[in-house]
C-alpha cells in the first residue's frame, strides 16, 4: 500500500527519533506487536499528523486501518514529497486560522464579529478576537488559531481550527467534518 508519512527534518520519526533510510531501505518492526508496527497515514489522515518533511511510503502487508492512521509492520520511504515545504506550511497555518475565524463569526460578541470579518491578515484577526477578551471562548481559539499561525506552525492552528469546529458545531462530527476539509485543502496543493 501507498501511503503518506511525516517526518521530522532529516527523515527522523517525530516520536522515537529513528532516522530512516532515503534510499528505499525497508525498515521492519516486531511483526507479532501491532502495536509497534510502522505507522503512516492516507491523504485524509495527513492533518492529523504534521511535520517539516512528508514522504510517500510504502507499507509491506499485512496492513491494518485505524480511524486516523494505517500501520503495517514493514516499510520503506519511496519519496519526499517537496510541494510540502516552508511555504505551503505557512499558506496551511493561514488557511486554518481564516477557516477558524469563519467558524467564529456567528458565536463572537457583535463588537468584534464586525472587527473580525474586516480582518483579513492573522496580526489583524488576532488583535480583533483578542478584543472580545474572556466574554468568547470561540474569540479566544481565533486568537490562538492566528497566533499559532503566525509563531507556532500549522499543526497548532490546524488543530485549534478543528476544536472551535467542534465546539461550535456539536462535537466529534464538527472535528472530523473540519480535519476533512483540512484534508481537501491540502490535497489539491499537493497534488500540484
Amino acid at each position: 500500500m501507498i501511503a503518506f508519512k511525516f517526518l521530522a527534518a532529516g527523515a527522523l520519526a517525530p516520536f522515537t527519533r529513528f532516522e530512516w533510510p532515503t534510499s528505499g531501505e525497508w525498515v521492519s518492526a516486531a511483526a507479532a506487536r501491532p502495536e509497534l508496527w510502522i505507522h503512516a497515514c492516507r491523504a485524509d489522515d495527513l492533518p492529523y499528523w504534521l511535520a517539516d518533511e512528508l514522504w510517500r511510503i510504502e507499507l509491506d502487508e499485512p496492513v491494518r486501518a485505524a480511524r486516523y492512521q494505517v500501520a503495517a509492520p514493514r516499510a520503506r520511504l519511496l519519496a519526499r514529497v517537496d510541494a510540502w515545504d516552508r511555504a505551503l506550511a505557512g499558506d496551511y497555518a493561514r488557511a486554518c486560522a481564516l477557516r477558524a475565524r469563519d467558524l467564529a463569526l456567528p458565536h463572537v460578541p457583535a463588537a468584534t464579529r464586525d472587527a473580525l470579518a474586516r480582518a483579513t491578515d492573522l496580526e489583524a484577526i488576532a488583535a480583533a478576537a483578542s478584543g472580545a477578551g474572556s466574554v468568547s471562548r470561540a474569540a479566544e481559539l481565533v486568537a490562538d488559531a492566528a497566533q499559532s499561525a503566525l509563531r507556532v506552525g500549522p499543526a497548532v492552528s490546524s488543530y485549534i481550527a478543528a476544536v472551535l469546529a467542534s465546539m461550535v458545531g456539536g462535537g466529534l462530527a464538527a472535528f472530523e467534518a473540519e480535519r476533512a476539509w483540512q484534508a481537501r485543502w491540502l490535497a489539491e496543493r499537493l497534488a500540484h
